[in-house]
């Protein structure tokens, strides 16, 4: 038992150094690994009747193939530098007991560098409101009715074609410099968590079916899965500073099928990636009722040998603040 708790402490510990190393921000896809109901709210559930508002801005940049520019062409040597910024506004309320509604609402900022091989270089920039998406949660399981220490949830979400998806920028109509997909995209999957007394371990697994878009353009289907496990610093250091730290450390993968382009596939996207996520949540010592915390939180890739094509996918970062009524 000893040695397990010093296991985890020294996992809160890395994950403390690993967050404050500054490092180059890389990438995602439109479909992001990660668990961004785990990143609002944590290994808990909302109570019946109450609400939480999480505000997250995430920071990529991604280089892949170019994109070619007619079905069923060679894609023309070179490289497409995508670097993307997103505010996210996550509304959740428990309407009734058992039963949880999320929405989240993003502001995107995309820019595009297309370099192709010998030839200048040409950088464009969009911005605008993105998809929205509704999230639907129902416990299937828990082990009681008050403050549980593990349950089991159903979920499930519809993303809406809320954002622009054929905008004409300096003269081109570019699907990746889109703010919005055009399509309507689809997803279930499940969620638990497990409260012990030092720690808590939380999981969850999903598939998204994405619909062809506008521009005659197909995200690639996705499967994501994710392990997490936070603990409080005031289990191991008694200061009433750790009282308000708490460290954790989360697996994320994601599984991408190709994206399609007038039905042909786009080589330099889709396969797998597996991400290391090191984060801290610091909660703030005022305005106790809303419970106001603070979350950082970097993605590092183990390894990009298992994406298809010409990718290049590093590190993602994000801030986001969070509060409860």
């Amino acid at each position: 038992m000893l040695r397990m708790h010093v296991v985890r402490a020294a996992l809160c510990a890395a994950s403390i150094v690993i967050v404050n190393v500054p490092s180059a921000v890389r990438a995602c896809s439109v479909c992001q690994a990660g668990d961004p109901l785990f990143s609002a709210t944590g290994s808990t559930g909302l109570e019946s009747g109450r609400w939480s508002a999480y505000l997250e801005f995430q920071a990529w940049e991604k280089q892949s193939g170019l994109l070619q520019a007619e079905p069923d062409e060679e894609p023309p040597p070179g490289r497409e530098v995508n670097d993307g910024r997103q505010l996210s506004l996550h509304l959740a309320v428990s309407p009734i007991d058992r039963v949880t509604l999320s929405l989240m609402l993003p502001w995107r900022w995309n820019k595009i560098s297309e370099q192709p091989a010998g030839e200048p270089h040409d950088t464009v920039r969009n911005d605008g409101f993105g998809d929205a998406t509704l999230n639907l949660g129902v416990v299937l399981w828990r082990d009681r009715d008050v403050l549980p220490a593990t349950w089991l949830e159903a979920r499930g979400f519809v993303k809406a074609p809320t954002g622009a998806s054929k905008q004409r920028v300096d003269g081109e109509v570019d699907p990746h410099l889109q703010v919005g997909t055009g399509s309507w995209d689809f997803g279930a999957g499940l969620a638990g968590a497990h409260r012990m007394e030092w720690d808590s371990l939380y999981a969850s697994a999903l598939f998204r079916e994405n619909l062809e878009g506008s521009l005659h353009y197909r995200y690639g289907d996705v499967v994501l899965a994710n392990l997490a496990l936070d603990a409080p610093l005031s289990h191991f250091l008694d200061a009433p500073l750790f009282g308000l730290l708490t460290p954790g450390v989360e697996l994320n993968f994601r599984y991408a099928a190709k994206d399609q382009f007038h039905g042909s596939s786009y080589d330099s996207s889709g396969g797998s990636l597996l991400y290391a996520t090191p984060s801290i949540r610091v909660w703030l010592p005022f305005a106790s009722q809303l419970s106001p915390s603070l979350r950082l939180a970097v993605q590092i890739p183990l390894t990009d040998q298992w994406l298809y094509g010409q990718q290049d996918e590093k590190v993602v970062w994000s801030a986001g603040l969070a509060v409860g009524f």
